[in-house]
């Protein structure tokens, strides 16, 4: 039984890292919805490639082939309409509706897999609602972020050994911890916004 804490030092020798971002940005219509009405859309694209050539363990050994990259996801996107026409509310303005969806694809919160903390690939959608009058001065807007009330993992803590026959071997104390923080459920605020 393991009933103390013990600090292990690991480097990474040697790693190779790759990859490539693009984004962009299209006028895709204006005037379709009456004068000065327009819909805009922006995008983003990540992709990166990142693996251990070498990894040495505390006792010597390369386990390079089992290790991965922390919280590294391999694909990352994001695509943002955006709708807006001419309204008066306090005075002349725009209002404007801009629907995001982004994408990340599956993370491991440690260098060594846990199938308990790692996470699959997601999706996440957010949505907001703003006024802005004409001079910029002021803004009134509606806000949703996870608005699927998606459950995603972004970090955690693990201090057990999972065990080939799937028990587990405390590392930290006489029963061990596992332990997720999860991102932001759906919230959904409102916003003013004030320049002088």
């Amino acid at each position: 039984m393991n009933d103390s804490f013990v600090g292990i030092t690991s480097n990474a020798g040697r790693a190779r890292l790759y990859g490539v971002e693009l984004e962009g940005n299209a006028k895709l219509a204006r005037d379709f919805a009456g004068a000065d009405t327009k819909a805009d859309l922006s995008w983003t694209l990540g992709y990166i490639d990142a693996e251990y050539q070498e990894f040495i363990d505390a006792f010597g050994n390369d386990v390079a082939d089992q290790r991965t990259f922390q919280n590294t996801p391999k694909w990352t996107a994001s695509s943002t309409l955006t709708l807006a026409t001419p309204l008066k509310l306090l005075s002349d303005g725009d209002l404007s509706l801009a629907n995001t969806v982004s994408y990340r694809s599956s993370t491991s919160q440690f260098e060594t897999p846990n199938p308990f903390l790692d996470q699959p690939g997601y999706i996440l959608w957010n949505a907001s609602l703003v006024w802005t009058s004409q001079s910029g001065g002021v803004s009134i807007g509606l806000h949703g972020r996870n608005i699927t009330d998606k459950r995603y993992i972004v970090a955690g803590y693990n201090f057990v050994n999972i065990n080939p026959n799937g028990t587990f071997t405390p590392t930290l104390g006489r029963e061990g911890v596992i332990t997720a923080f999860y991102g932001d459920p759906r919230t959904i605020t409102g916003s003013i916004g004030l320049k002088f």
